[in-house]
């Protein structure tokens, strides 16, 4: 039987449930579609909800943006390309009396006070992009010119492009105002510092003039016939007036430090002739206390530096000085070593040590000590006197060499003053050579200090070196071994060294023998060498003599002339040993009278200094300007007792007339005052220098009270040659005029005419 037949009633089932089913279906798919949408629509409703929150978001950050850059206090707009501003907060609308919406989409330019310039403003364009530009302007507000620090930046899309300019204000008015006052407060330190160094320049002027009187005519005194009384009493007058001197010296070096007036001068130098120099100047006031001081110098340290000789010998008189003064007994040692050396750009790092075996400094007192003013024993019964600047002005003046300064100190057993320095060598040492080999030296060493330095310097050169402690000790040693030389003081403290050698020589018969002399012992001479002036009678003590403080190469000389036996055989057929009483003499006297510090000729630059004449060749004539009387006189009596012609002029006036005279062309040289009436030696010097013969070129020596560095700049500025400040030591003053005898200057005449005078 078919399946389907035509029975409709099965035919009307199977429509309905195709019906039934095709409905279902649509009605599955539409409530598919209706979950669908409304899914859509939940995601699109949270989609608002979030703008809605992020708008309400963005809202409150330019509301919080604008109350921020309305707090800041600070004016701040935007501008476009075209410089429309788009942007102002109320700050500026406060600032400027203007509201929001009568500036937006307009231009603005600050309106500025009638005695101000606009600054030149920056820009933002070219390849360099600036990401801001700064300048200040004062600007017209409410409340009156105001001055602006402007900022503006640069708003830049990625690509680079400049969209916006955003411009800060900042009112710095009161910072200004503060800057102006203390723009005036610097104006007026200044002008005070200038007044001060005006004042010290014209006390020191003032001070000077007098004193050059008062040590001129006590060393003038001091070469009469006078009695002991009389002789303590004049000595007692210039040891005051050195003393004052020395402080007026402190003060005007301090005021210069303090008015940042020093200058660092570098040029070649010799250490070791400036260590040994400062020792010899030092050396009368050591031995007036009975003190030693020597000076060593390590081998290592290179022949020449470049370094300012005039400020290392300054600090190295301030500080060795501050150990005479301070010790009782004992004595001061000077040394140089080499910290370190770079081969490579020579490079050295010099140390400079000033020991002593005085007071002592006490540890709280170590770290004042360099301070002004400052002094170990400040107490009313201190026994040493003194500015307490000389260690101060030491460390600026080391400070400004680009070196350091310490001080190592024990209370009552002495201190250390160590400098170190970064200095540039230009002539590299040579290795010391062994040339006292086999030499058996015995030394003696009561003066421990002095023993110690010599027996140090001979071991280095290849001798061998014993010391003995007292008289005893050295004839002991002598009986035990054999000695080449033996090295004494000319007073041992047992006696005269005389005496002692004598012994050495009964156990040692051909023992040479070399005395230590001072200075001062030249006027002992007549007596050790004999009353008849009988050299032998010293030569048959002595072989030799060294002055104290012994340079190192002397002490070589004298060692290695007695191991050569050069000194016997020289003086074979005279029989008068190494001694020659006029010579000793002679050494001595110049010794004595030597001038180691920094010379104050020589200042005209290229110029080459003549030596110091023992003796004048030739008698000068020579013009003196000074209005002061006594000055006058003291210059005048120490020129005539050298031999030279004087005429004193009062003022420039006298001197431009001496020279219209008829002999007025035999000057040889003029020594100009400065400060005189009617006419001062500046106007005298212009005069002279504007005359058209040869009296133009005649030498003219600045001769002045001032001493500060500035005068003598003026001075050559001038036209003047040379300087010389007050008080004026016989000896520079020898020089100065020894430098310029037979020469003529170069400044009032043509440079061929002053090669062919300086030649003639």
């Amino acid at each position: 039987m078919p399946f389907f037949n035509s029975d409709p009633v099965p035919l009307a089932l199977l429509a309905l449930a195709t019906v039934l089913f095709l409905g279902v279906e649509a009605w599955r798919r539409a409530a598919s579609r209706a979950k669908h949408h409304e899914a859509q629509a939940g995601k699109a409703e949270a989609a608002l909800e979030n703008l809605r929150d992020a708008t309400w978001e963005l809202a409150d950050r330019e509301e919080h943006y604008r109350d921020l850059m309305s707090a800041q206090g600070e004016v701040i707009l935007r501008q476009d390309l075209k410089r429309r501003v788009i942007y102002v907060n109320d700050v500026f609308c406060d600032t400027f009396g203007r509201s929001r919406a009568d500036t937006i989409g307009q231009i603005f330019m600050p309106d500025i006070p009638d005695d101000e310039s606009p600054r030149l403003l920056g820009t933002f364009s070219g390849g360099t992009h600036p990401q801001r530009v700064r300048f200040d302007q004062r600007v017209v507000t409410v409340k009156g010119p105001r001055w602006f620090a402007w900022e503006e930046f640069a708003i830049r899309d990625d690509d680079g492009s400049l969209r916006e300019i955003h411009v800060v204000g900042t009112d710095i008015t009161d910072r200004k105002a503060v800057e102006e006052r203390l723009a005036e407060s610097l104006d007026e330190v200044q002008a005070a510092n200038r007044a001060k160094s005006q004042f010290l320049a014209a006390m020191s002027h003032e001070i000077r003039t007098p004193m050059n009187g008062v040590l001129g005519m006590a060393a003038l005194l001091l070469d009469t016939r006078l009695t002991p009384a009389q002789r303590t009493y004049a000595e007692a007058v210039k040891t005051s007036g050195e003393a004052l001197l020395s402080i007026i010296n402190d003060i005007l070096d301090f005021s210069k430090i303090e008015a940042g007036k020093v200058a660092i001068t570098e040029g070649p130098l010799d250490l070791r002739g400036t260590l040994e120099s400062v020792c010899e100047l030092l050396s009368p006031r050591a031995f007036e206390k009975n003190l030693e001081i020597i000076a060593e110098i390590d081998p290592q340290i290179p022949m020449r530096l470049m370094g300012d000789d005039a400020r290392i010998r300054q600090v190295l008189i301030n500080l060795a000085g501050n150990a005479v003064k301070f010790s009782i007994e004992g004595g001061v040692i000077l040394r140089a070593s080499l910290d370190s050396y770079s081969y490579t750009d020579d490079k050295a790092n010099v140390v400079l040590e000033v020991e002593d075996t005085g007071i002592g400094i006490a540890p709280d007192d170590v770290k004042l000590i360099f301070e002004e003013f400052a002094q170990a024993d400040q107490t009313h019964a201190r026994r040493f006197e003194g500015t307490g600047l000389g260690l101060a002005i030491s460390r600026h003046l080391v400070t400004a060499m680009g070196g350091t300064i310490e001080v190592e100190s024990t209370l009552g057993k002495g201190s250390l003053f160590r400098v170190r320095l970064p200095l540039e060598a230009i002539e590299t040492s040579s290795p010391r050579r062994a040339t006292l080999t086999g030499q058996r030296i015995l030394v003696l060493e009561d003066r421990p200090i002095l023993g110690a330095s010599l027996a140090r310097c001979a071991t280095l050169a290849g001798a061998h070196v014993q010391c003995a402690v007292n008289s005893a000790d050295m004839l002991t040693r002598l009986k035990e071994e054999p000695f080449d030389v033996v090295l004494v003081p000319i007073d041992t403290t047992e006696g005269p060294g005389s005496d002692l050698v004598a012994r050495a020589r009964g156990i040692a018969p051909g023992i040479d023998a070399l005395v230590l002399l001072r200075p001062q012992d030249r006027d002992r001479l007549p007596a050790l060498i004999g009353q008849e002036g009988n050299p032998a009678i010293f030569q048959r003590l002595f072989d030799g003599y060294l002055v104290r403080p012994v340079r190192a190469s002397s002490l070589l000389h004298r060692l290695e002339a007695l191991q050569s036996g050069t000194h016997k055989r020289q003086n074979t057929d005279a029989g008068a040993g190494t001694f020659d009483e006029e010579k000793m003499l002679l050494d001595l006297r110049s010794y004595a009278q030597r001038d180691v510090r920094a010379p104050e000729a020589a200042l005209r630059p290229g110029q080459a200094p003549a030596p110091v004449m023992a003796e004048w060749t030739a008698k000068l004539k020579v013009l003196v300007a000074e209005d002061n009387d006594i000055n006058a006189l003291l210059t005048r009596t120490l020129l005539e007792r050298d031999g030279h012609h004087v005429r004193i002029a009062r003022n420039g006036k006298d001197v431009l007339a001496a020279l219209a005279e008829p002999d007025g062309k035999s000057y040889d040289i003029v020594l100009m005052d400065l400060h005189m009436p009617d006419m001062d030696g500046f106007e005298a010097t212009r005069h002279i220098r504007g005359l058209s013969d040869e009296r133009s070129s005649l030498p003219i020596i600045a001769l002045t009270a001032n001493a500060m560095a500035d005068d003598r700049q003026k001075c050559l500025a001038a036209g003047m040659d040379d300087y010389l400040s007050k008080p004026v030591a016989p000896d520079a003053l020898a020089r100065m005029l020894a430098t310029w005898s037979g020469r003529r200057s170069d400044i009032g005449m043509s440079p061929a005419d002053a090669q062919h005078a300086n030649l003639a």
